[in-house]
């Protein structure tokens, strides 16, 4: 699911420029993480441990804040020590919010650009964005989310392409905001802001077609409009994206762990890989390595050949007389059944598979192995949910509805469209939870619960 970042132009390199890299938190292999870089402006070399240790204090703090906290395991933070001829942040005293000069105004050499006064005094932001992107392209090529950490104890952050910082003592409270824009793609809830909807902002006040319906009436998230525009709606009057100091609502903490489910899937590695012949003398385990939150939400379903299996946990092991002559399908499917998420109610259900074809001969099995990575949408579903495969169009999809009960009810009306996502007709059906089984080349790729409005 992971993928390298090409947007790089060789314009760009003439900001390119090798530093050295501090790993903060590595969970495993870059392509199995999501990758977060803090660089650092406004450091010379003499201040790099201080860098480091700023960056490192900042980093833990995002990861004691939830739902930051449950997906530790998810991320690997690497630092860039970002080497400034001068020390500090630009502060050209412009801005037009305040009586300039709050501080001193100064110009310091800094690497990046990173300045005071981009718009209103407090925000923090660099007018060469794409020095950024060449550091980042030089260093830690394949980051997934960045951020700048500027040399300055005076007030101040923005959010953007990248987040901006300075090195204030609440600055651990505005990265986790910050993050919240340049990560979870989240609104400011306390002021408003001219840039459409967003996961937190809408002007859908409507309680049964609002974004956020799920959870309206729970954990106190209701519809509020913003003071500055009334028409608009937010969902919390007390969300880290209003305050700092304080915690996600139940709808941003939804929004950012399904940042997370975007860009990484549960699935680390898997046993047997594509394997030559194995014997028939013994049974075959098969396992899962997953990347587990804390506590772990994950729920494991494993089948042969359609069948579900009782096991649950990341391993199953099956006797070679279970496999018929021919070709099985042994499939374990993965989903996070975080509370945060509802997922029951949830509008887009993630779900990681292994899919292993066991070829079984009269003196041997052969074992084949695919991983993918699934979203279905709507679920719940009136009249059409949506299959899509994260890395491939899917082509030759056939598809079974079930019941609670394991009896097959019939075969929908399947369309395969040009983005490579497959519509399924579940019209007709009634109120109430059903499974799906879905086949490529009439092989076994996905089986999962969905729920019928």
């Amino acid at each position: 699911m992971k993928k390298i970042l090409l947007f790089l132009l060789l314009s760009q390199f003439c900001y390119s420029q090798v530093f050295e890299t501090t790993a903060i938190i590595e969970n495993g292999p870059r392509d199995k993480r999501i990758n977060m870089v803090v660089l650092g402006d406004g450091f010379t070399a003499s201040q790099q441990t201080d860098f480091i240790t700023n960056a490192t204090t900042l980093v833990n703090y995002v990861f004691s804040k939830a739902p930051y906290a449950q997906y530790k395991n998810y991320f690997n933070v690497y630092a860039v020590k970002v080497i400034s001829a001068e020390s500090g942040i630009k502060h050209p005293g412009t801005a037009t919010d305040v009586t300039e000069p709050v501080f001193a105004v100064s110009n310091p050499n800094n690497f990046l650009g990173t300045t005071f006064d981009v718009g209103v005094h407090r925000c923090v932001y660099s007018n060469t964005t794409n020095k950024v992107t060449g550091v980042l392209a030089s260093n830690v090529p394949d980051f997934d989310i960045a951020f700048v950490l500027g040399n300055s104890p005076e007030y101040g952050g923005c959010g953007g392409t990248y987040a901006f910082l300075s090195n204030h003592p609440s600055a651990p409270e505005i990265l986790v905001h910050e993050l919240g824009h340049s990560f979870g793609k989240l609104a400011d809830e306390y002021w408003f802001s001219g840039t459409g909807e967003s996961p937190n902002k809408t002007k859908d006040n409507n309680t049964a077609t609002n974004r956020w319906k799920n959870w309206v009436g729970s954990n106190s998230v209701g519809i509020f409009p913003y003071e500055e525009s009334p028409t608009w709606f937010r969902p919390h009057q007390n969300c880290e994206m209003r305050y700092l100091n304080r915690q996600f609502c139940s709808v941003c903490s939804q929004q950012l762990i399904e940042r997370v489910h975007s860009i990484q899937d549960p699935i680390d590695s898997f046993t047997p890989s594509n394997a030559a012949a194995i014997n028939l003398s013994a049974p075959i385990t098969f396992k899962v390595n997953e990347i587990l939150p804390i506590p772990n939400t994950l729920q494991n379903t494993w089948s042969l050949n359609g069948t579900l299996l009782p096991e649950t946990s990341d391993t199953t092991t099956i006797s070679p007389a279970s496999f018929n002559l021919g070709t099985n399908t042994v499939l374990f499917s993965v989903v996070d059944n975080n509370s945060l998420l509802r997922v029951d109610n949830h509008s887009s259900l993630h779900v990681g598979t292994v899919s292993w074809t066991v070829t079984k001969t009269l003196g041997a099995i052969n074992v084949n192995a695919t991983q993918r990575n699934f979203t279905l949408f709507p679920n719940p579903v009136k009249s059409q949910i949506f299959i899509k495969d994260q890395n491939k169009s899917l082509k030759n999809i056939t598809v079974e509805i079930l019941d609670a009960s394991g009896r097959s009810l019939r075969n929908p009306k399947v369309q395969v469209l040009s983005s490579g996502e497959v519509s399924v007709d579940v019209e007709g059906l009634l109120p109430q939870n059903y499974f799906i089984k879905v086949y490529e080349d009439k092989a076994l790729i996905l089986t999962q619960k969905i729920i019928k409005e």
